[in-house]
């Protein structure tokens, strides 16, 4: 079974209905027949095993095969405000994201940015979203949040609150992070945050850190910092690394 399709609706009297596009991909891309057994996830976390048992020109129908499986939940919750990089950058740095297990991406509007992504931007960043959890056997989708301005994600309190920057502390010096705490990453753009920015951050808690001894691009940060991220986390471990 290396085919997984996104079906949100639940089912209807036993029976699954893929929309168009999924119906589409399952039988003209992968050619599945009646009787084949693929996977499902629902976008919240479940995922089943499932057969098609009717399809039509644009339709299929599929019934579930046992129980629900439930995705486990991340050992923190990452939730990433970044400035968008320009054309196919921003779709490759939420692809990544959502396969590291990032729970939001969030574009920010700072002094320095010059892509504000809206409209038909972020539907086609949500296909993507669905389309590299299909990949990558994730069940639980990536929340794309509409782009907001710096300060009001920099006043939201709740959580660890990272700032990227080239001269933060380095990873040795970062705070524990617990299990299943929220962690907050902001990313500024090329050219990094203004100075009026950063003091800003500071004045409200934000701790700079450091992503690596070079400068990095946007995309390149925003991996960097989750990945560094559930790496101190312990990825699954019980007890908060110091």
């Amino acid at each position: 079974m290396s085919n997984r399709f996104y079906c949100p609706v639940p089912p209807q009297e036993g029976r699954f209905r893929l929309d168009v596009d999924e119906s589409r991909h399952l039988l003209r891309v992968c050619r599945h027949q009646v009787g084949d057994r693929v996977a499902l996830f629902d976008g919240s976390g479940l995922s089943y095993v499932a057969r098609v048992v009717e399809i039509g020109k644009d339709a299929a129908w599929l019934e579930a095969e046992g129980g629900a499986t439930a995705e486990p939940l991340p050992p923190c919750v990452i939730e990433i405000g970044t400035a968008a990089p320009k054309g196919d950058r921003f779709d490759w740095l939420v692809e990544k994201a959502v396969e590291l297990g990032v729970s939001r991406v969030e574009p920010l509007l700072t002094e320095r940015s010059v892509v504000d992504p809206r409209g038909s931007k972020l539907d086609r960043l949500r296909k993507t979203i669905v389309e590299a959890s299909k990949q990558s056997g994730r069940s639980r989708l990536m929340d794309m949040g509409a782009p907001s301005r710096l300060k009001a994600f920099l006043e939201r309190p709740e959580g660890r609150r990272l700032l990227a920057d080239p001269a933060g502390e380095p990873p040795e010096n970062w705070p524990s992070i617990a299990r299943g705490e929220v962690v907050r990453l902001a990313v500024g753009p090329e050219g990094g945050f203004t100075e009026a920015e950063r003091e800003l951050a500071l004045e409200l808690g934000w701790l700079p850190i450091r992503l690596g001894p070079h400068i990095l691009r946007i995309e390149t940060a925003v991996i960097a910092g989750a990945a560094a991220i559930l790496s101190r986390r312990g990825l699954g471990e019980d007890q908060p690394v110091h």
